[in-house]
């Protein structure tokens, strides 16, 4: 009597996957907050702050940066038109991706103002359209 498992009993071959893909598989927004592109001071404890590019939610923030923070904490400065002066938030860095021009790093604000937080509310709730019973204005129009 034979062995069955000496056999290979994968008769067909794999399928390729492509190297490169056309587009990205996702295409709408995952996130369950808005984002909006804004201007952050990033300071390590210790440290100097350097300025960086970045989008801000109502519940963290996320920037490119050449010299990642070393640390898991970070303090945040910023300004939005809804509110009177700079916002400073305290943030924990919750994940680091490598890109070509930098660092991306994604933070949770863990001590944030509480008016500041409504004030960051209101700036995103100004800029979005208006819906009705569920849908766009510009949807309704097109």
């Amino acid at each position: 009597m034979t062995d069955r498992r000496a056999k290979s009993r994968r008769t067909r071959a794999l399928i390729p996957e492509a190297l490169t893909r056309k587009r990205e598989r996702r295409e709408d927004e995952r996130r369950d907050s808005p984002r909006k592109d804004i201007a952050l001071d990033v300071r390590e404890p210790g440290r100097k702050s350097r300025s960086c590019t970045g989008d801000l939610s109502v519940g963290g923030a996320s920037f490119v940066t050449t010299a990642p923070p070393a640390g898991d904490t970070v303090e945040l400065l910023f300004t939005i038109p809804t509110y009177a002066g700079p916002i400073i938030a305290s943030a924990v860095v919750v994940a680091r991706r490598g890109l070509p021009k930098g660092t991306q790093v994604s933070v949770v604000f863990i001590d944030l103002d509480v008016e500041a937080e409504l004030a960051i509310a209101q700036w995103f709730d100004d800029e979005q359209p208006p819906l009705v019973r569920g849908v766009e204005l510009s949807q309704l129009s097109a």
